[in-house]
C-alpha cells in the first residue's frame, strides 16, 4: 500500500533531521555516530539527557537548540500525518462510500423504491436487480441498512412512512414503490404518502390479511399481495399441475435462465401506433414474443389478436432475452 505524500514527507524530514543532527554533533564534539544519533533522538523527544553524553557548551548548545526546534517540528508533522492516515483507513473509506452513495441517490431516476429490507423486501430487490432494474432501499433498521449496503444497493436510512424520507429517495423520479415493511399499517401509510407525493406512481403493497388488502386498495395501491393467499395458490397449483408451475417459475424467477417477461408501454409518438402485431412482425424483427396486451386500461388480453391495431399507451407484455426485450422496446418506441 502506497503511503500518503504528507506521511512520506514527514518520515523523510524526520530521518533527515536525525541524520544531519547526528552529523553535526559528531563534528562539534567528536563523539561516534551511534552516540550522536542517540543524542539527537533524546533531544528531539525531549526525554532529557540523564547523564550527559557530551559536554554541552558554545556552538554545541546552539546546534542542540537547532536540532530540538527542527526535530520537534518534523516529529509533530509526522505524528499528525500518521493520525490522518489511521483515520483514513478506519473511517475514510466508509465516509467515501457514503458520500458516493449520496451523490448516486441524488442522480438516480427510473428506479424502484423498496420500502423494507426484510425477507420479502430483499427477495423483491434481488429479483428486480436481476431484471436490470435500479433498486433503492428505504430501511430504518441499522442491521438491515448495513446488509443492503453491503449487497451494493442504494440505501436511504429512515422511516418510509415519512414524506421527507420518500422525497430523499427521489420518489418524483421513481418508476414505482414497493411497500413491504413488516407492519401492514405502515404499508398503508406508505401507500397514502406515495400517492399524495406523486399521484401517477405505481405502488405495490404487502398486506397481512384480507382486511388490510381492502384498505390498501382504497388507499390507492395498484396491486396488493397477501403472502398467505399467494402461498395457498402456489401449493394448489403444484398439487394440480406441478410441471406447468415448474416451467413458469423457471422462466420468471430462475436467475440462471436467460428469459424474462417485461411490461412495455407504447408511447403516443411511437411508430407502432395504429399498426397491428402482424404488420410490425415483432417476433421476426425483435426476437421477443408479445404474450398479452392491455388497451385503454382494460384487462390484459392473453394471446392477443395479431391483426388488432395498437393504440397509444397500450401495454404489451413480452417474453424473451434481456437483449431481445430491449430491442423490442426500441422498435416500438416503448418505455
Amino acid at each position: 500500500m502506497r503511503l500518503p505524500t504528507n506521511l512520506r514527507a514527514g518520515i523523510i524530514a524526520l530521518v533527515t533531521v536525525i541524520t544531519v543532527g547526528a552529523a553535526g554533533f559528531v563534528v562539534l564534539t567528536e563523539i561516534d555516530f551511534g552516540n550522536a544519533v542517540y543524542l539527537t533522538i533524546i533531544v528531539i523527544t525531549t526525554l532529557g539527557l540523564g547523564e550527559p553524553v557530551i559536554a554541552i557548551e558554545g556552538a554545541t548548545k546552539i546546534w542542540l537548540v537547532v536540532v530540538l526546534i527542527s526535530g520537534m517540528g518534523a516529529a509533530l508533522y509526522t505524528v499528525t500525518a500518521i493520525m490522518e492516515y489511521g483515520f483514513e483507513i478506519v473511517i475514510g473509506s466508509d465516509y467515501r462510500r457514503r458520500n458516493k452513495m449520496s451523490k448516486d441517490i441524488k442522480r438516480v431516476t427510473d428506479h424502484v423504491i423498496v420500502c423494507g429490507f426484510g425477507r420479502v423486501g430483499s427477495s423483491a430487490a434481488s429479483t428486480l436487480r436481476r431484471g436490470g432494474v435500479t433498486v433503492l432501499i428505504v430501511e430504518r433498521d441499522p442491521e438491515a441498512v448495513a446488509q443492503a449496503t453491503s449487497e451494493g444497493y442504494l440505501v436511504v436510512a429512515g422511516d418510509a412512512t415519512r414524506d421527507e424520507i420518500l422525497n430523499e429517495a427521489r420518489i418524483d423520479h421513481a418508476r414505482s414503490v414497493v411497500a413491504c415493511v413488516a407492519s401492514s399499517s405502515d404499508n398503508l401509510v406508505i401507500t397514502l404518502s406515495a400517492k399524495a407525493l406523486c399521484t401517477d406512481i405505481n405502488v405495490y403493497a404487502l398486506a397481512s390479511d384480507k382486511e388490510y388488502e381492502k384498505k390498501l386498495v382504497l388507499a390507492g395501491a395498484d396491486a396488493v399481495v397477501t403472502p398467505e393467499m399467494v402461498g395457498g395458490q402456489r401449493i394448489a397449483a403444484l398439487a394440480g399441475q406441478s410441471g406447468i408451475v415448474e416451467f413458469v417459475e423457471t422462466v420468471v424467477r430462475d436467475s440462471a435462465t436467460e428469459f424474462r417477461i417485461k411490461r412495455l408501454v407504447v408511447e403516443p409518438d411511437s411508430p407502432a401506433v395504429g399498426r397491428s402485431l402482424a404488420d410490425l412482425n415483432l417476433r421476426r424483427e425483435g426476437g421477443a414474443m408479445v404474450i398479452g396486451i392491455s388497451r385503454n386500461g382494460q384487462p390484459v388480453q392473453m394471446n392477443p389478436d395479431p391483426h388488432s391495431p395498437l393504440t397509444e399507451n397500450s401495454v404489451l407484455f413480452s417474453i424473451g432475452t434481456v437483449e431481445e426485450l430491449d430491442h423490442l422496446a426500441d422498435l416500438i418506441g416503448a418505455r
